[in-house]
């Protein structure tokens, strides 16, 4: 064991120790009823957890772990910790198994667990860090085991997804021409194509994973179902997709350039004016979700890839002020929803999605402006 750090907590006065240690000496120290601490949750089943044991065993670094040592135990080691008298910290605190309860970590520590019971051996320099919590008072363990674990609302998909592209905004504006990927903070209207804000783009990269318009959907089984479809999946497959989604982003790019040239807003043009329309969020869900369910096998790729060629196509032909998207028809058929029967958000959106699809089923073939009006209820 290392000790790297030590701390107080200011609120509780908790003395609190931050070591680095080998897994094996971890789970020696746990031992091998670590998960008979009374408050702790017992094994869960997700998906993702599969994810992260094959990554553990593989020798990936997991988050720290929070440990508290046994309140009746604690007092030699507090006086050590006082005394900064690390050599007999670090004999203390690794001396018995079985002395620690898990405020933070249960899950990890069942899966590490796992997978020396398998009998795979960690990997060389293969280690963990620890947060020891040396507190004589259960309460403040309590207390402590309830910020952590109920005090946190989790991070929804959407939040990650959102954190991601903030670090991937420079990448992707350098790799794709005249891209500008605007953040709440720099927020200004759209005046040109290629301008997109962040959280946009953000979003529709989740309707791409989830290759579905309804990112966050009302019945919650559905939506941990199909989020935990795409945690399951590895590495090599997250980074095709995300290669996939900048492509169908280029392309996306492409086609606003001449969905604004056309669809300009001047007087007596006809739809809605471009800018306002492709940036709009509903259409880049149904867009992006359509190009990843459609185009999910690779027998479909062809045939979406020629419906996009023939989109580009028949944009650049058309002159400013016409409607070859047939816009004005698609204003027309969601006016026509029922607002008391359906929610016109969601009904745009499916409209959407099913209509591109069915545009890259027919290979642009058929035009969009007559899929419209078949795909409409």
């Amino acid at each position: 064991m290392k000790i790297l750090g030590r701390a107080i907590d200011q609120r509780t006065k908790t003395r609190v120790v931050y070591a680095q240690m080998a897994v094996d000496e971890y789970l020696n120290l746990v031992g091998p009823n670590f998960d008979e601490f009374a408050i702790q949750r017992r094994r869960e089943k997700h998906r993702g957890y599969a994810r992260l044991k094959s990554d553990a065993a593989a020798g990936a670094l997991l988050p720290s772990i929070t440990l508290a040592y046994d309140p009746k135990l604690v007092i030699p080691l507090q006086q050590s910790f006082d005394a900064d008298d690390e050599p007999a910290l670090i004999e203390a605190l690794g001396r018995e198994q079985g002395r620690v309860s898990i405020l933070d970590g249960l899950q990890r520590t069942y899966i590490l667990s796992e997978i020396r019971d398998s009998g795979k051996e960690f990997k060389p320099g293969q280690t963990l860090l620890v947060e020891f919590w040396l507190e004589d008072d259960p309460r403040n363990l309590i207390y402590r085991i309830i910020v952590l674990n109920a005090g946190q609302k989790p991070m929804s998909m959407r939040h990650q997804i959102e954190v991601l592209f903030s670090t991937f905004k420079s990448l992707l504006e350098s790799e794709i021409p005249q891209l500008t990927l605007l953040t709440e903070r720099e927020g200004t209207r759209r005046v040109r194509s290629r301008k997109y804000g962040l959280d946009k783009v953000a979003t529709a990269y989740q309707a791409f994973l989830l290759k579905g318009p309804e990112v966050q959907k009302e019945n919650v089984v559905a939506q941990r179902i199909v989020e935990e479809d795409v945690l399951g999946a590895d590495e090599d497959s997250l980074n095709r997709t995300f290669t996939e989604f900048k492509k169908t982003l280029n392309n996306y790019a492409q086609l606003d350039d001449d969905v604004c040239r056309v669809y300009d807003g001047s007087e007596g043009a006809k739809g809605p004016k471009g800018t306002d329309w492709f940036g709009g969020e509903n259409v880049m869900l149904g867009f992006f979700a359509a190009v990843a369910d459609f185009a999910s096998r690779p027998d479909r790729v062809d045939r979406a890839n020629a419906a996009l060629e023939s989109l580009k196509s028949t944009l650049r032909k058309s002159q400013v002020g016409e409607d070859p998207l047939g816009l004005e028809t698609l204003e027309q058929v969601i006016k026509g929803f029922n607002t008391k029967r359906v929610n016109v958000g969601f009904a745009t959106r499916k409209l959407l999605f099913n209509s591109f699809k069915e545009f890259f089923r027919e290979a642009g073939e058929k035009p969009i402006a007559e899929v419209w009006l078949s795909e409409a209820d």
